[in-house]
């Protein structure tokens, strides 16, 4: 995604708070149980330390904390769909995109290109709306009601889309589709 020279990862909370006081940072994404025990204080204290700073938690967490959460000022909520490695790339690559709307890329960096194989790529529109939804982590059904055509439609979209993308399922589709740059 261009984005390697722009990335720091820290050991802690501790670490994290030290950065925050030596510079700008643009994100914090952080995992849910490591902002424990009260992922809404451990925001509220990033925001009061770097109000400019866009704070992501992801993995696993009920609704509630969630929302209390986004009310104390994070971006949002990446949950992590399941052990899949692609869905967890999937949904991190949503939150990198989602809070950075525009990362400038360092001086001489060339940003990765379209693979081949899938810039010459002629998915339909529907079978791009399909992608999109299934990129948001909506489920067949979501996606049928938000196109006004059947779960069984969709699905039906879905493997044509397979095939041309090569993917053997939604997740594979998905991290392909963010990685050939079909979806942002």
């Amino acid at each position: 995604m261009g984005l390697a020279q722009s990335v720091k990862s820290v050991e802690g909370a501790t670490e994290l708070f030290v950065e925050l006081g030596r510079r700008q940072v643009d994100v914090v994404l952080i995992d849910v149980g490591l902002a424990a025990p009260d992922p809404v204080k451990f925001t509220k204290t990033v925001r009061v330390r770097s109000p400019r700073t866009g704070v992501l938690l992801s993995g696993a967490t009920d609704p509630r904390t969630a929302a209390m959460v986004v009310a104390a000022g994070a971006r949002g909520v990446v949950r992590s769909p399941s052990n899949n490695s692609d869905d967890l790339l999937v949904a991190l690559a949503q939150a990198i995109m989602f809070a950075t709307p525009a990362m400038p890329k360092p001086p001489g960096e060339v940003l990765p290109r379209q693979r081949s194989q899938l810039a010459g790529m002629k998915l339909t529109e529907r079978e791009l709306q399909v992608l999109r939804g299934m990129s948001e982590g909506k489920s067949n059904a979501e996606i049928g009601r938000d196109l006004f055509v059947s779960e069984d439609t969709v699905k039906t979209h879905a493997r044509r889309m397979f095939r041309k993308l090569g993917a053997r399922d939604r997740a594979h589709a998905v991290a392909e589709a963010f990685r050939s740059g079909l979806v942002c």
